[in-house]
């Protein structure tokens, strides 16, 4: 599978896998209700008109922006790939991938609904869904590629 193809294909099963996701849980469980009703894991219908953490609440439109610009950068990293090695790896496109599906995810749920349907919740961490995990581990496995690139390159500088 070319590069290119691995980073279309881990974009496209992210977005696939969340919102059908989001789908299932809107379609069989209310919202505000929860599978079970208590417990340090829970499935949980809430809507988010707001960002990770729900911090900017009511800010659809700073959010919306802030989603198109995240996927224009994202879309710029694949294009300019060649000059930053860890990322023109199976790896790191992969990582990228999955940054530009949660990022485009939650981005479906704000233009379409006006909030983001979440539904994991994980003792008193904050309720997420699909999207969010796949930005997590996207960007986790982006420091982490920049990380051990620049031990093997040999670049030790502290200039980050």
């Amino acid at each position: 599978m070319t590069r290119g193809l691995v980073f279309f294909v881990s974009t496209a099963c992210g977005i696939l896998a969340d919102q059908l996701s989001k789908f299932i849980i809107t379609a069989n469980l209310a919202t505000g209700t929860s599978i079970p009703e208590s417990g340090f894991f829970q499935i949980v219908h809430v809507h988010n008109t707001g960002a990770a953490f729900s911090i900017f609440q009511g800010h659809i439109e700073w959010l919306i922006a802030a989603s198109v610009l995240g996927v224009i950068l994202a879309m710029t990293a694949f294009f300019i790939r060649k000059k930053l090695p860890f990322l023109d790896t199976r790896p790191g496109l992969i990582a990228l991938g999955v940054i530009l599906a949660g990022t485009v995810g939650n981005l479906i749920d704000r233009v379409r609904l006006g909030y983001v349907t979440d539904f994991i919740r994980v003792g008193d961490f904050p309720t997420f869904n699909i999207a969010d995990s796949c930005l997590t581990v996207g960007v986790i496995g982006l420091l982490l590629l920049y990380i051990v690139s620049s031990h093997v390159s040999g670049d030790t500088s502290e200039n980050v």
